[in-house]
């Protein structure tokens, strides 16, 4: 079983696998687009590590998706910056 914070991450890594899918993209394309190997987004679709932020905003100017989705599962709010409704939370503290 998943303790609380590995399932966090789990979901988060599905979230990012959901997204490479819908942009048709293989794992090693999507590395390019962030500047990692597909390793390395292995590593973060089954949650085993998670993505710097850098990483995250490198890729969001290239794609078009929420960051507050990916990170949280929630749709950003009518608009607003999904950068700002997360602002304060710790999401990526710890591994």
């Amino acid at each position: 079983m998943f303790t609380q914070p590995q399932m966090f991450h789990f979901a988060r890594g599905t979230r990012l696998a959901e997204l490479r899918c819908r942009c048709a993209l293989t794992q090693s394309q999507l590395g390019e687009l962030c500047g990692v190997t597909k390793a390395i987004i292995s590593q973060w679709e089954s949650g085993i590590s998670k993505p710097e932020l850098s990483k995250l905003i490198a890729l969001r100017s290239k794609l078009d998706f929420s960051l507050a989705w990916l990170l949280t599962g929630v749709e950003s709010k009518n608009g607003t910056d999904p950068m700002r409704e997360i602002q304060g939370e710790s999401f990526f503290d710890g591994p």
